[in-house]
């Protein structure tokens, strides 16, 4: 445990520097001002959390029904393939991308309303990678990156969690997070979206890494100082793309390690 809490204490020091960059380089190149309103703020919201909320209970059910039917946890990859990685766009696509589309088509609402927004673009874009930079510099060697760098596995696992990157920035950041802080206000609805994003993944902890509920419980309280600096670019930005090209790095270095 005590590993455990060294481990949470360097990514809350590594958080707050990133939040000083962040802080710096909105304050070099300004964001342009975007205020996006709902007619009923406190209704876009609920529906946001109740949206998000049930699928990810849904997706605990399926989790918890193929363990006890294959009689073991939920595959992790090692290897990647373009079927794999393709397969897994469809699949976010399906659960993530395409029912949000639907929503705020539905509701009469344009793309700025998750997130996808030209304004702030190069900003965004300036954020995402140098932040992206920062973190694989810190997390790999040079040895592992010119090993790894260039093989057809590593292409397919950037494919597959750019998937996870853009559908759960999307779901948690543009969708969720945008809609508690029209009804919140910034700050607060930050932190709820950002929390709920990391407790979300109890589940995931428990069906596919094999943690026991406390363990899980932890390891998804970890997460909410990442949780909370992606929710602090869209603060800055208004645009999912910077938390998404940083999303999709962090995890996809594990496979360069």
């Amino acid at each position: 445990m005590s590993s455990e809490i060294l481990q949470f204490s360097i990514s809350i020091v590594f958080t707050a520097v990133f939040f000083f960059l962040i802080w710096l380089i909105t304050k070099i190149h300004k964001p342009k001002s975007l205020e996006i309103r709902f007619e009923a703020p406190r209704k876009e919201a609920t529906l946001a959390i109740g949206y998000v909320v049930g699928l990810f209970l849904i997706l605990a059910v399926v989790f918890f029904f193929l363990e006890r039917m294959t009689g073991a946890p939920i595959e992790t990859y090692e290897q990647y393939d373009l079927l794999t990685a393709l397969s897994w766009w469809g699949i976010y696509a399906a659960i993530y991308i395409i029912p949000i589309l639907v929503i705020i088509k539905t509701r009469k609402q344009n793309l700025e309303t998750v997130g996808l927004i030209k304004k702030n673009l190069r900003l965004s874009l300036e954020i995402g990678f140098i932040l992206s930079l920062l973190i694989t510099f810190l997390s790999i060697t040079p040895e592992h990156l010119q090993e790894k760098f260039f093989s057809y596995n590593t292409l397919y696992a950037f494919i597959y969690y750019l998937a996870v990157g853009f559908g759960e920035e999307l779901l948690f950041r543009g969708f969720l997070q945008l809609r508690c802080s029209t009804w919140l206000g910034e700050i607060r609805g930050w932190i709820l979206a950002s929390t709920i994003m990391a407790l979300i993944h109890i589940p995931q902890r428990i069906f596919v890494m094999e943690f026991d509920p406390l363990q899980a419980l932890v390891s998804s309280i970890f997460l909410v100082p990442f949780s909370v600096l992606m929710g602090f670019i869209l603060l800055k930005t208004q645009s999912i793309l910077g938390p998404t090209i940083i999303h999709t790095i962090t995890n996809w270095i594990d496979v360069l390690r």
